[in-house]
């Protein structure tokens, strides 16, 4: 065993030792069984970030490619942590929220995002939401993650029974803030937010008079014109199969609300988050058919889930993907694979794709931050999210800690070095002092102002001290990367464009390393300065750098070329709610011409060119031509991935009246598989009225290179 092993194990070692004995301790190294790909190299991390809560960073080198894992474990049994939900924006209608903002907003040690959700409309989640106790929607047929009030976790299928109780009968409540199947009873509370006009629908307003919503005793304001928007507020939507049975109540009638679940009493309940479907069921892979399912299920996409061992630890879990030079995504089966070699035995998964997400407070820090890397660039707004809460008071410093607390670097490095005293309940606090940092041996770094500088290969120590609080950490600098990379992968960039290029730097292990800030950039064609910034010229550059005696480069194509799509042909109108004013007309003299006719305003959120077309490889972006009617409205693009995510991309305002040209770049994230779905008005703010015309035609995908 060599210098370096023993030096890591002895790490290692010495992290576990900080572990309480009620913490859960999560594997050295991960090992699951087919189908999970096989691991050829791993690099593990744990730290306890609360009582009883371990978060485990898993950064893996398969055969099918990297995989970058994210575990937080939390304890059964303990009273000093809560586990529970939050809603965007603290409401079911929202315009959705990142799972980092929930989680720093509420004070949580840790957050992940929990349902599918109405994506770029309302935005509601899917499934039941329970929080505090209080049943926020209804369930639909579809597994779901419940938190008992003891914190003991479960996975089921529940079902809601409900009851209104008229003055003179009882009638069936067939949802709680969520429209019933079948023309059914629904009680909507203000979470549920605005009610979309409907000729289906009686909406019969209501006032709480006691009890606690949404199972409380209300009065009755009178009926309400149905189609019309209603803003957010408590009413009664009686569907049109339950028009006979329930009638109509009079204003000034009392009506009393009542429901529960099964099999899973609501008086059992703390929390519950939406999800599915199950994906492990008594320790083994099922098949679920109530999904969410379908073919781009079964292609490597970042995933969430949460999963149950035996004992009641619960595992939240999320894997990064669609990035080919960090983590290449996995498998449903793939992903029960991995929740059983945790020790689970139950597991389900959450919504994926660009909305998969982690946020944790890390060890010293006072706030939650993101970890992994999302697939569309930056975190998604979600619906909903599940977060884990330290309860425990806060205390006096009892350790110093760093950010990072395992400082792996090259020569030449600078590293901002985060310092920070945390109590026994591992919350940060303030130091009894400054906290003083000592080099051993004092050649091998320097440290001043926050910022430690490397200045050759060794190993050695960091010692903090504060007061009567001291802590040593260990110190690498290697002399050479056994790999780097350079990103982004197979960028494009149109000629004069700027493109910042990343670079990361890995020792034999797969430990990331610092690398200098400003290295000898060289481009063959265009321009680079040190720190990486390329600015491109009249043709495709291979643009790299020397470092430590190796050379390491990428090629950036410059240009793009534009391919006709059939737009015209298969555009047709559709409006957000359905059935909204507004048409698609082709012009018999202009064959690529599409005109659409809307008229935005508050029943009317978006107008579309309806379309669904498959986008060729390597496109980058979308060329077309409007003609403008100044309305003020924003033309956007639809876009929809593998798995049927919508990506909604900006393109232009309205602000222009004639023809003129617009050119959309598409974010990163959205790789070979895209479809066109849509171009579409809407409104600045929702619900402003606009009407008018405009044109739209010559819609090309951009593709990158030169033809």
């Amino acid at each position: 065993m060599g210098v370096r092993t023993l030096f890591a194990l002895a790490f290692f070692t010495a992290c576990l030792r900080w572990l309480p004995a009620f913490a859960v301790e999560l594997p050295r190294q991960l090992d699951p069984p087919a189908p999970f790909p096989a691991i050829l190299s791993q690099v593990p991390s744990e730290q306890t970030i609360a009582p009883g809560v371990t978060y485990g960073n898993y950064t893996l080198q398969t055969a099918v490619g990297p995989e970058a894992i994210h575990i937080v474990a939390v304890a059964p049994g303990h009273g000093d942590v809560r586990v529970g939900t939050m809603l965007a924006n603290d409401a079911l209608e929202s315009s959705g929220e990142s799972v980092v903002s929930m989680a720093q907003r509420s004070g949580a040690v840790a957050g992940i995002n929990g349902d599918y959700f109405d994506i770029g409309n309302s935005n509601r989640p899917t499934n039941i939401v329970v929080q505090n106790g209080q049943l926020v929607r209804t369930p639909r047929k579809r597994y779901a993650l419940f938190i008992s009030g003891d914190g003991t976790p479960a996975i089921s299928e529940v079902s809601f029974i409900g009851q209104i109780q008229l003055a003179n009968k009882t009638v069936g409540l067939d949802a709680v803030d969520t429209m019933a199947a079948d023309g059914g009873v629904s009680l909507l509370t203000p979470q549920y937010g605005n009610v979309a006009p409907s000729d289906s629908l009686t909406l019969v307003g209501l006032v709480p008079t006691s009890g606690t919503p949404p199972f409380a005793t209300y009065r009755v304001t009178g009926v309400l014109d149905n189609l019309q928007q209603q803003p957010p507020g408590y009413y009664l939507a009686i569907g049109i199969n339950a028009y006979a049975t329930a009638g109509v109540p009079n204003a000034g009638d009392t009506i009393a609300a009542s429901g529960d679940l099964s099999p899973l009493p609501l008086a059992n309940i703390a929390a519950a988050v939406g999800g599915g479907p199950m994906i492990l069921q008594n320790g083994a892979w099922v098949a679920d058919p109530d999904g969410p399912n379908g073919p781009g299920y079964a292609a490597r996409i970042p995933c969430s889930g949460a999963a149950i061992a035996p004992d009641g630890t619960l595992f939240l879990i999320e894997v990064d993907g669609r990035q080919p030079l960090e983590s290449v995504g996995i498998t449903r089966p793939e992903f029960a694979a991995l929740m059983g070699s945790l020790g689970a035995t139950q597991g389900l998964a959450f919504d994926g794709g660009g909305s998969s997400g982690m946020a944790v407070r890390l060890l010293g820090e006072t706030t939650a931050t993101a970890q992994g890397s999302p697939s569309d660039g930056s975190e998604r707004r979600v619906a909903d999210g599940l977060f884990v809460y330290n309860t425990d008071p806060v205390g006096p410093p009892a350790r110093l800690v760093a950010i990072p607390g395992d400082v792996r670097m090259l020569p030449g490095a600078t590293l901002a070095l985060r310092l920070a005293a945390i109590d026994t309940h591992d919350h940060a606090v303030p130091p009894p002092a400054p906290i003083e940092v000592r080099v051993e041996p004092a050649g091998l770094a320097t440290y001043r102002d926050g910022r430690l500088e490397a200045l050759r290969p060794g190993t050695g120590t960091l010692h903090l001290h504060s007061g009567e609080l001291s802590t040593v950490l260990p110190l690498s600098i290697d002399a050479a990367p056994a790999r780097i990379v350079i990103s982004p992968a197979q960028a494009n960039v149109a000629r004069g464009e700027r493109l910042k290029l990343g670079v990361a730097a890995y020792d034999a292990r797969g430990f990331p390393l610092t690398m200098p800030a400003q290295l000898a950039w060289r481009a063959s064609s265009g321009s680079v300065d040190a720190g990486g910034l390329f600015t491109a010229g009249a043709r495709n550059a291979v643009v790299g750098f020397d470092f430590a005696g190796r050379r390491y480069q990428t090629t950036v194509t410059v240009g793009a070329h534009d391919v006709p799509l059939d737009f015209a042909s298969h555009a047709r109108f559709f409006s957000v709610p359905r059935g909204g004013s507004g048409s698609v007309v082709r012009d018999p003299s202009c064959p690529d011409c599409v005109q659409l006719t809307y008229a935005l305003g508050e029943s009317e959120r978006a107008a579309y060119a309806l379309v669904d077309l498959p986008l060729p490889p390597r496109v980058v972006g979308l060329s077309f031509d409007v003609r403008d009617d100044g309305s003020g409205a924003l033309v956007k693009v639809a876009l929809r991935n593998a798995i049927g995510e919508q990506i909604l991309v900006p393109a232009t305002r309205l602000d222009h009246p004639g023809w003129r040209t617009v050119r959309v770049r598409f974010p990163a994230s959205l790789g070979d598989a895209a479809r066109l779905v849509a171009l579409y008005t809407i409104g600045v703010p929702p619900g402003r009225p606009l009407g008018g015309s405009i044109v739209f035609r010559n819609v090309r995908a951009v593709v990158a290179g030169s033809q």
